[in-house]
């Protein structure tokens, strides 16, 4: 079993399984919600096929590490090709719980988990049918999603409609993406109000690929040379190149600052900070967790229906209604009206107010505490959860 570097706390240990410490939000997630439980006095471990990434940074120093063997090529042939390792770690180590960072991993571990005492935690990190999936491809999927939910023991999922899709197949659970950080809350409390005369301040943060769609963005923006508008994009990925080639066919390169992948959190909080508007143009997501970061830093959002997890959040936080996905018209027009209408700071407040890394975190630990059936030992105080 687990040995803590502290002392015990808790009953019940926990291992983390992420392929890798990469730039991704289920990958922050992973390494906050290890770290997090350290702090609460869990036995935790994190479980990587890879030690090295973008987020490595992250991961508190003392948190025990293990390499879980793969072989080589694609991550998901590497994930499939690894289950007897892993569910040999599972039986060597004899974790309570193994949790699994997102939607490529959610089957590997429920299977690694068979058969012995260790319960199996997965997260939907993205939408269990896609927005437009229809026929075939949308009910193989959804069947997919409800067998791993029905093999795991709980299943963590980021919105109502996530829940209901999962309904009957398992131990399906809503908890607040943990997100806002202290860092956002400064910039927050920090913010310059824009001058009259000063160009709108935008930004996209994502990796650029094709589910994030900048090139929507991009297109919709050039409707809007009216305006005077400054685009930042924090992000990097294999269609750099494209978007400043698109960049410049519609003649606003000048307006576009590229500013690569941003790996600092507070650089990053800096940026939403300052931004007057963030653009998500995605084609998919699971919630969107750059729409509740740059509201956690008073910035307005304007975003594509992605998934139906974030039109309560948009409604509740008083932004505009989502836009049909690939829609760059309906994408300029919610850009144009966002700049003239913008949301009440209340509003904004009271719909990220449950996404704190800490009161979120402290939900997933209640979680697990229910799930090992365990309690808190008496002879150790133990920290308040809020």
């Amino acid at each position: 079993m687990f040995q803590s570097r502290r002392t015990l706390a808790r009953d019940f240990s926990v291992a983390v399984y992420l392929y890798q410490p990469g730039d991704g939000g289920l990958d922050r997630v992973a390494i906050l919600l290890a770290n997090h439980l350290l702090h609460r006095g869990v036995p935790v471990e994190l479980w990587m096929t890879h030690t090295d990434g973008a987020c490595a940074h992250l991961i508190d120093p003392e948190l025990t590490i293990r390499q879980v063997p793969a072989l080589g090529g694609t991550r998901r042939l590497s994930m499939i090709a690894q289950f007897p390792a892993l569910a040999a770690m599972v039986r060597r180590h004899r974790p309570d719980i193994l949790y699994s960072a997102g939607n490529q991993s959610n089957m590997l571990v429920a299977l690694a988990t068979l058969g012995t005492a260790t319960r199996a935690v997965s997260r939907i990190s993205n939408p269990i049918v896609r927005p437009g999936q229809q026929g075939l491809g949308a009910w193989m999927r959804l069947k997919r999603f409800r067998a791993i939910a029905y093999l795991s023991d709980l299943t963590i999922v980021m919105g109502e409609h996530d829940r209901a899709l999962l309904d009957g197949s398992g131990d399906a659970r809503l908890l607040p993406r943990p997100t806002v950080t202290h860092a956002m809350e400064q910039a927050r409390a920090g913010r310059m109000p824009r001058q009259a005369g000063d160009p709108w301040r935008l930004l996209m943060v994502g990796r650029l690929a094709g589910q994030k769609d900048q090139a929507l963005a991009l297109t919709a923006l050039a409707r809007l040379r009216h305006h005077d508008w400054r685009l930042t994009i924090a992000g990097q990925g294999p269609l750099r190149d494209d978007l400043e080639r698109q960049c410049v066919a519609l003649g606003i390169a000048d307006r576009v600052d590229f500013a690569g992948f941003v790996c600092d959190p507070d650089r990053l909080a800096a940026l939403m900070g300052r931004a007057d508007l963030l653009l998500q143009p995605s084609r998919w997501e699971g919630l969107c967790a750059t729409l509740i970061e740059a509201m956690a830093c008073g910035t307005d959002v304007v975003a594509t229906d992605c998934t139906p997890n974030i039109r309560l959040l948009l409604a509740t936080g008083g932004q505009h209604p989502a836009t049909p996905v690939g829609d760059a018209g309906a994408f300029a027009r919610a850009i144009e009206r966002s700049m003239t209408r913008p949301a009440p700071a209340a509003m904004r407040a009271a719909a990220i107010r449950d996404h704190g890394v800490d009161r979120a975190l402290d939900r997933y630990l209640r979680a697990f505490e229910g799930l090992a059936g365990s309690h808190v030992r008496q002879t150790v105080p133990a920290p308040a959860l809020s």
